[in-house]
Parts: structure tokens; C-alpha cells; sequence
């Protein structure tokens, strides 16, 4: 199984938590992630852009369905 990527798990959980049965927008799905965890969604001098790189690897990876301004957790 391939490695899967900092954001990818970290979302996994919270969309576990807080959207495991619906689709909420990018916005929400950022603002909720950000608080839960800062240290990975703060942008740095080695990280500038977390939220497009975040985006990037949801894209990537299996258990998310990501466009339209969208974001779920795909059904298994």
C-alpha cells in the first residue's frame, strides 16, 4: 500500500468526525481543518501554500472525492 500523505490522513479523521455522510464546501472543510490541526495547516517558510498542497493530495488520494468547490468522504 502506498505511503498516503500528511493531509490526507489528518483529513480522513475529521471528516470522519465532523462530514462522514455528506459533502461540505472546500471553505468549511479548510476553516475546520485549520483548527483542528494548526501545525499542519499554517503556512511556514518550508510551506507557503498548505491549503493548495492539502487540496492537491486529496485529489490523489482514493477516500475523497474532491471538485465543484466540494469535498466528501467516498463511500466504501
Amino acid at each position: 500500500m502506498p505511503k498516503r500523505a500528511k493531509f490526507a490522513i489528518a483529513a480522513e479523521e475529521w471528516m470522519s468526525k465532523h462530514a462522514a455522510d455528506k459533502a461540505i464546501t472546500t471553505k468549511a472543510f479548510w476553516e475546520g481543518l485549520s483548527k483542528a490541526y494548526p501545525e499542519l495547516t499554517t503556512p511556514s517558510e518550508k510551506r507557503k501554500t498548505p491549503k493548495a498542497t492539502c487540496m492537491r493530495d486529496l485529489r490523489k488520494d482514493g477516500a475523497f472525492e474532491v471538485g465543484d468547490g466540494r469535498i466528501s468522504l467516498r463511500k466504501r
